[in-house]
C-alpha cells in the first residue's frame, strides 16, 4: 500500500509538471495540447461513469465501489471528473479553514460540530467565545463564509457550549503532566454542579467553593475576605453571590468584591477533563 501511495502523488506530480510546461508552447501548440487533455479526460469521464453505475447496479458491486473509493487514487479521479462530490460536512470544514486565520488573528477560533440537512453547528473559541460579540462574529463572518460557497446551507447556528474550565492561568495551561502528579487535584464530577448553587468541597487544604457560571467552572477559597466565614450558603443572582453572614457581594466570574472593593475573592485554577473537575493547589 505505501509504493502505490507513492506512486499515485509521483503521477499526480508528473501531470502538474507537464501541464506546468505547457506555457512555454506558442499558443497555438498549447490550446492543441489542452484540446487533447480535455478530450482524454472526457472520454475517461464516459467510461468511469458507465463502470460506476454498473457497479451500482448490485449490493455487491456498491459494496466493491465504496472500498474501492477508500483509495486516495480512485477518490482523486473519480472526484475530479465531479462522479463523487465532498459530503457537506466536509466541504464546510474545508471553508472555515479558509476564515480561520482572520480568526486566529484576532485571538480566537473556530469548531466544526456538526451539519444536520442544511444546518451547520460551530462552536467559537478563544477570544470570539462568550464574548458579547460572539453573535455579530459568527453573523457576520462564519455564516457568511459559509453560504456564499455552500448556497444549499441555510443557516449557521453556535452549538450548545459543554461545560469548561473557568479561571486557568498561561502557565498552568500547558502542563504535559498527568493531572494526579502536577498539583491538581481531582474534584467532583460537573454533574454534581447545578447553575446557581454553590458547591462546597472539602480537602486537606481547606474549603473550596466551586459554582458553574454561563458554562464555566470557578473555583474560590470558600472563605469570605471579610471575616472568614464560608460562602457555600450564599444566594447567587446571576454572577453575583452574596455572603449569607453579614451580606458582603461578590463577583464570581470575577472574584471581585463589590461592596468593599479593596477585596476580593482567592480564585483557583480549573480544568474540566472527561466530566471532572480538576483544581490546582499547588
Amino acid at each position: 500500500m505505501k509504493v502505490q501511495q507513492e506512486d499515485f502523488h509521483a503521477l499526480a506530480e508528473r501531470v502538474d509538471r507537464v501541464l506546468e510546461s505547457l506555457k512555454d508552447l506558442p499558443e497555438d501548440a498549447r490550446m492543441k495540447a489542452l484540446e487533447l487533455k480535455k478530450a482524454i479526460e472526457s472520454f475517461h469521464e464516459y467510461a468511469l461513469r458507465k463502470l460506476v453505475r454498473t457497479l451500482r447496479e448490485t449490493d455487491k458491486g456498491k459494496e466493491l465501489l465504496q472500498k474501492a473509493v477508500e483509495d486516495p487514487s480512485i477518490y482523486a479521479m473519480l472526484f475530479m471528473h465531479g462522479i463523487i462530490k465532498q459530503d457537506l460536512f466536509t466541504r464546510v470544514a474545508a471553508v472555515l479553514e479558509e476564515v480561520r486565520p482572520y480568526m486566529r488573528s484576532h485571538g480566537g477560533d473556530v469548531e466544526l460540530v456538526k451539519v444536520e440537512e442544511n444546518t451547520v453547528y460551530v462552536r467559537l473559541q478563544g477570544a470570539c467565545s462568550g464574548c458579547s460579540l460572539s453573535t455579530m462574529t459568527l453573523k457576520n463572518g462564519v455564516e457568511e463564509a459559509i453560504k456564499a460557497r455552500i448556497p444549499e446551507i441555510e443557516q449557521v447556528v453556535m452549538a450548545e457550549d459543554e461545560v469548561s474550565s473557568g479561571y486557568l492561568p498561561i502557565h498552568v495551561m500547558d502542563d504535559e503532566n498527568r493531572l494526579d502528579q502536577s498539583g491538581w487535584l481531582e474534584g467532583p464530577s460537573v454533574s454534581e454542579l447545578k447553575v446557581g448553587q454553590p458547591l462546597r468541597f472539602s480537602c486537606d487544604k481547606g474549603d473550596i467553593l466551586l459554582v458553574q457560571l454561563e458554562g464555566k467552572v470557578m473555583a474560590f477559597r470558600n472563605q469570605c475576605p471579610h471575616m472568614g466565614m464560608s460562602l457555600d450558603g450564599g444566594l447567587v443572582d446571576e454572577s453575583i453571590i452574596t455572603c449569607p453572614w453579614h451580606g458582603f457581594r461578590f463577583d464570581l466570574s470575577t472574584g471581585e468584591c463589590i461592596t468593599a472593593p479593596h477585596v476580593q475573592l482567592e480564585p483557583f485554577p480549573v480544568r474540566v477533563e472527561d466530566q471532572r473537575i480538576w483544581i490546582y493547589l499547588r
